[in-house]
């Protein structure tokens, strides 16, 4: 009939708004994540191995100290278990990923470069 018919329009619109704005706020948070620059430390043996390793939940961990909140299952990257630079890739939409930049460091070696800025 003609109302359901007008009915279904005006639902698909609205969903059309809505999955906009969805995609716009994924595109401002991307702008933001592209933007930043992490520095994870942690335990390093003599070789420059990490005991253990650096994963998705400790990106998140530091998104969060900065006030920018992602799941971490939105994170991929592979299991970092060297120091050095590395990028995490974050999905937060079908069409919208940002990459996050982050160093590994030696625990002792980001008090010292701390300390050296200072």
């Amino acid at each position: 009939s003609e109302s359901a018919k007008k009915q279904l329009a005006e639902d698909l619109k609205q969903k059309a708004v809505k999955l906009a704005k969805i995609k716009a706020d994924a595109e401002a948070m991307a702008e933001k994540l592209n933007a930043v620059q992490l520095t994870i430390s942690t335990k390093v043996s003599a070789t420059g191995q990490i005991y253990g390793s650096v994963n998705n939940l400790h990106i998140a961990e530091e998104l969060a100290k900065l006030g920018l909140e992602v799941n971490r299952k939105i994170i991929v990257l592979k299991d970092v278990k060297e120091v050095g630079s590395y990028v995490a890739l974050v999905k937060l939409h079908k069409d919208v990923t940002a990459n996050v930049a982050f160093d590994v460091v030696a625990e002792g070696a980001a008090v010292e470069a701390a300390s050296e800025e200072a």
